[in-house]
This record gives structure tokens, C-alpha cells and sequence, in this order.
């Protein structure tokens, strides 16, 4: 748990995320893997409807990049987002930047109003979220993920 801690706290570092898999294991098991984006190359200027903006660095996954597996054995349900389309909710409480751990939100309510999954069955759920440059990805699950750094690329 310790190592899954210490990998949580270096995605939260991350000041850019990437979502670079994200597929369906065995019998409901989620597998994530994201890498941490860095700035390439020289600054410079670009134009965007007319409008010049100076000092633009290109973000990019590279082969310094940290790169982090994340898998649920198990899961309630999942969503991801286009990150342009999210929403902020000041009434939804949660620890972490890139990777957040809610005690309430959205997610947990239509989740909630969804299924029949409560703290008997499959017992009290937790709402994780990873959030990337491109999209965001909410968990429902029972049980934490594993998370562990892997070797640069």
C-alpha cells in the first residue's frame, strides 16, 4: 500500500497527464495507464484566430516521461470524459489534483441512482478520478486500485 501511496503522490505531481491506455481486463477489471507530459522544444509564438500567443511550449509524452499502471480488480462502473465538456461543482468534496479520491460527488450520485450497489452490497464505494489533459476518468469502486510506477520508456 505504501508503494500504491507513493505512486498516487508522483501522479499528483504530474503537472501534465496523459491517458495512454485504458482497457478491460479479466471479469470487470480495469486497467489505466497514464504518462506524465513534458514540455519539448523551444518556446515560441503561434497565432489562433488572430490573435498571436507568445512563449507556447509543445507538451508531449516523451522517453523521460513517468509513466503509472492503475488497475481495479473490481469496479462498480466507470466513465470518462472529454475534459472540454467537465464542469466544476463546489459542493463536491475531494482530495488530490491529478489523481482524486471523492468523499462526494456527481459521479457517486448518479452512480447511486443508477444501480443498486450500497454499503451492503457490494459494500461502501469510493469515487476515484484521474484527470488528464484530454480526459477525465471516474471509477466507482469497492476496493482501491493498485498503482505503480513503471520503467520509463
Amino acid at each position: 500500500m505504501a508503494d500504491d501511496l507513493n505512486a498516487i503522490a508522483e501522479i499528483d505531481s504530474c503537472s501534465f497527464l496523459f491517458l495512454i491506455d485504458l482497457r478491460e481486463g479479466d471479469y470487470n477489471t480495469l486497467h489505466v495507464q497514464v504518462a506524465e507530459g513534458l514540455a519539448v522544444g523551444r518556446p515560441k509564438s503561434i497565432k489562433v484566430a488572430g490573435t498571436e500567443i507568445t512563449d507556447c511550449t509543445a507538451i508531449e509524452v516523451t522517453d523521460e516521461s513517468r509513466v503509472f499502471e492503475i488497475v481495479w480488480n473490481d469496479y462498480v462502473g466507470y466513465s470518462v470524459l472529454n475534459e472540454s465538456y467537465a464542469t466544476h461543482n463546489d459542493k463536491e468534496c475531494g482530495e488530490g489534483n491529478r489523481f482524486r479520491i471523492y468523499s462526494k460527488s456527481r459521479f457517486m450520485q448518479f452512480m447511486s441512482d443508477a444501480t443498486f450497489a450500497c454499503d451492503d452490497y457490494p459494500g461502501p464505494t469510493r469515487h476515484y478520478s484521474i484527470r488528464c489533459e484530454n480526459q477525465i476518468l471516474h471509477v466507482l469502486s469497492v476496493d482501491p486500485p493498485a498503482v505503480r510506477k513503471q520503467r520509463v520508456a
